[in-house]
């Protein structure tokens, strides 16, 4: 097993990864154009990243509802 290098950059958690929110903004963009819709400048990139973010913290919301319930009485 080799340690990182301090020169090295450490690895990036996959929600802050371009390529993620890279593929998010072309989505965004692609509907919006589908529908005649246009964004300004650097829009789809922000909805891409709230819409992350949303997915992000329903996700995390439903794990500690899921982990309630399975703590509570079974009725």
């Amino acid at each position: 097993m080799t340690t990182p290098s301090p020169d090295s950059a450490p690895e990036k958690p996959a929600l802050k990864s371009l390529t993620l929110r890279s593929a998010a903004a072309i989505a965004i963009a692609a509907v919006a154009g589908r529908f005649a819709v246009e964004f300004p400048a650097g829009a789809a990139q922000q909805l891409a990243d709230a819409l992350i973010d949303l997915v992000t913290t329903l996700g995390l919301i439903g794990v500690a509802i899921g982990r309630t319930r399975a703590r509570g009485p079974i009725v």
